[in-house]
């Protein structure tokens, strides 16, 4: 066989290697392809309202206060170890120490920060408790556990209920989920918390303003059952507060870690979903309880779901997430199958007029992820 005839088999046998190549990456791409799918947007009457008033976002800047500490099996364990919770969830939720005196001092500012973690400790001074006061009014979001109780109570009198107030004596107690969205996150009306030590502190708050979150019946230091929040939220001025009996200490169950981690979501997302609600009931839409979520290392959420039982409403699907740097896209399909996907940078507002009665789906992928356990919340608004 002549030298060129040879080669021309080869060239030949080569480029029908690469034809084939290319259709198998062709087939793989149409018919397997995932999130990279181009968008069908086939959903009528749509309106997208995107939030542009938040500029290009800093990261969310946190501050944890000391907790006390107690010798158990022969160490010292701390009461509230929130600091190692909120490194476990990574880089995106980093903090600083700083302690009561520096504040006193005006060493360290709280108006510094986005969110401050008073963890469970011995009560602070009067000073201390105005400092806590203020933050809130202007804007500043506060978690605070157990010990810290009389703190709250110091700096909003206005919200505390003498009634209720308690000190819970060593025990495991079935707590009843009192608030629909925890519900869904945790998927149970009813958790088990066990409180390693005795004298912890009731919730002991109340009014208009106050949303309990769980309650339960505890056995009290005086021997005598008795039923009180264990976790509360309510909002002052233009800030919010959780305070919560419960805690992060040495070994928490799966669902004792949900709920904590909860918190934290809850809390680093309160000023979004408080501008959230705010839209909605401005424009005359009843909000449902919103979904609290993370993808959670996945690249998208579970399909949630959302019940239309009035034909011709107007919904409203808002995502609402800070500007961090994540892209998020956002899907929602009607009953019948017609989608509309949104991808962005911030909150936003899918407005469908003459919706379809029956369950509609939504779900969330991130595109570009700001951080790990980046967290957003999901909130359906109907109009009649």
């Amino acid at each position: 066989m002549p030298e060129a005839f040879k080669y021309l088999i080869d060239a030949a046998a080569g480029f029908a290697l690469f034809v084939a190549l290319l259709l198998v990456f062709a087939v793989d791409y149409f018919f397997f392809g995932t999130a990279s799918t181009p968008i069908r947007n086939d959903l009528e009457n749509v309106t997208v309202i995107e939030d542009k008033s938040q500029r290009d976002g800093k990261r969310l800047r946190l501050a944890v206060t000391p907790t006390a500490s107690s010798p158990q099996e022969g160490k010292m364990q701390k009461w509230d170890d929130m600091g190692k919770l909120l490194r476990d969830l990574g880089d995106g939720y980093k903090f600083d120490d700083v302690s009561e005196q520096q504040v006193v001092n005006a060493k360290a500012k709280l108006e510094d920060y986005d969110v401050v973690f008073l963890t469970c400790a011995h009560a602070g001074s009067d000073a201390f408790r105005s400092q806590l006061r203020n933050y809130v009014a202007e804007g500043g979001i506060l978690y605070a556990s157990d010990w810290r109780y009389d703190d709250v109570a110091a700096a909003f009198p206005e919200m505390k209920v003498e009634a209720l107030r308690g000190q819970g004596d060593k025990q495991t107690l079935e707590a009843d989920v009192i608030d629909a969205a925890l519900r869904n996150r945790l998927g149970t009306t009813r958790v088990t918390l066990k409180f390693d030590m005795p004298e912890w502190k009731t919730a002991a708050f109340g009014g208009p303003r106050v949303k309990v979150l769980m309650q339960g019946n505890y056995l009290g230091m005086n021997g005598k059952r008795a039923t009180a929040p264990l976790m509360v939220k309510f909002a002052w001025e233009k800030g919010t507060v959780i305070f919560t009996s419960f805690h992060n200490e040495k070994q928490n169950s799966r669902v004792e870690t949900d709920l904590l981690q909860y918190l934290v979501f809850s809390l680093v997302t309160a000023g979004i979903d408080a501008d959230v609600n705010a839209k909605l009931e401005q424009g005359g839409f009843k909000a449902q309880p919103s979904n609290l979520l993370s993808t959670g290392g996945k690249k998208t959420t579970d399909p949630k779901h959302y019940e239309n039982k009035t034909p011709g409403a107007t919904l409203r699907f808002v995502l609402g997430f800070r500007n961090e740097g994540a892209t998020l896209r956002f899907n929602v399909k009607a009953p019948s199958g017609k989608q509309y996907t949104w991808e962005g940078k911030s909150t936003v507002i899918l407005e469908v007029a003459s919706a379809e009665k029956g369950t509609w789906t939504y779900t969330v992928s991130e595109e570009v992820s700001a951080y790990a356990n980046f967290p957003f919340t999901v909130t359906v608004g109907e109009k009649k």
